[in-house]
């Protein structure tokens, strides 16, 4: 008679740590989840190139290259052909007015951005010269239109005289430098990450009474918080930079906060479908258990083991 309430006892106890454990386990299960999802989209950022360079394009300032580029052509042709700086800067006046001259920063800062994601250790060069070739028609049409008669042969040799720009290894590859750092702190968060989220989901299906009905909640939280994520982070992106102009380091940041999106909306998607495949599976077994015993059923047969550790 006595070892009865010592087991409803132990079992009453058992029940009791497993409602307080659970909640701390699914809190843990969240957050390594939140951290798992960011660490992979973050590495997915930084190994993206394509997206990198367009956010560093981006943060550059067109202005300042076009100013560095405007003082280039002026202080050769004022070199080269004789003309004075004023005069120079009025045939560029009427230059920049060309579409010629867009194409020709545009190539000067691909060359720029190109630079500074190039990996540690290589030198790179950008020819100044090359890059402001096509100008040297508009130029000469330019001079022309202001009464300065100067051959293009002239202008194409103070084209061709600027100095290339050659950027040491410290300009070069800041950002690359920064890219592979990152790329290696995500590597390990990522891994932390999905350890804690093992370990937690490992320990609520244990503590759960219903295995499967937890295995399927843990997924459908992956699910929503993947999901929450790529919305949040697509509205991030615009709120950075509504109006697509706003400021050059708003502008790259909302190239970066946007990207890369895929990441979060694959990984919603397949925990969505692991979880209602879950839910299919197991219905059959739900509506079994589901279905009344009929009213006048022979129940003598079941099994009595229970009853017998109740009487004892």
């Amino acid at each position: 008679m006595g070892r009865g309430p010592d087991i409803r006892t132990q079992s009453g106890g058992l029940q009791a740590a497993r409602r307080f454990a659970l909640p701390w386990v699914l809190w843990v299960f969240g957050l390594s989840t939140s951290l798992l999802l960011v660490g992979l989209w973050g590495r997915a950022v930084v190994v993206d190139d394509a997206t990198v360079a367009r956010s560093t394009e981006a943060a550059l300032s067109a202005e300042l290259v076009t100013d560095r580029v405007h003082d280039w052509i002026s202080e050769g042709l004022a070199a080269s052909t004789g003309i004075t700086e004023t005069e120079a800067d009025d045939v560029l006046g009427r230059v920049w007015d060309q579409p010629g001259a867009t194409a020709a920063v545009d190539r000067l800062t691909a060359g720029l951005v190109t630079a500074l994601i190039t990996p540690p250790g290589e030198d790179v060069t950008i020819d100044v010269g090359a890059a402001l070739e096509p100008l040297v028609p508009d130029v000469v049409t330019a001079m022309e239109a202001q009464g300065v008669d100067v051959p293009a042969g002239e202008v194409e040799q103070a084209v061709e005289a600027l100095d290339p720009v050659k950027l040491d290894a410290g300009e070069a590859v800041s950002v690359g430098v920064v890219t592979d750092q990152a790329r290696s702190v995500l590597t390990l968060g990522v891994l932390i990450a999905a350890a804690m989220l093992v370990l937690s989901a490992v320990g609520a299906v244990a503590l759960s009474e219903d295995r499967w009905p937890m295995v399927r909640s843990l997924l459908t939280r992956i699910a929503f918080s993947a999901l929450s994520f790529a919305v949040l982070f697509r509205v991030g992106g615009w709120v950075l930079d509504p109006d697509g102009g706003r400021s050059p380091l708003r502008r790259s940041g909302a190239i970066l906060v946007s990207s890369n999106l895929g990441v979060f909306l694959g990984i919603g998607i397949g925990a969505s479908v692991l979880a209602f495949t879950i839910w299919f599976v197991r219905r059959p077994i739900r509506r079994r258990r589901s279905i009344p015993t009929p009213v006048g059923e022979d129940t003598s047969d079941e099994d009595t083991s229970t009853q017998e550790l109740v009487t004892v």
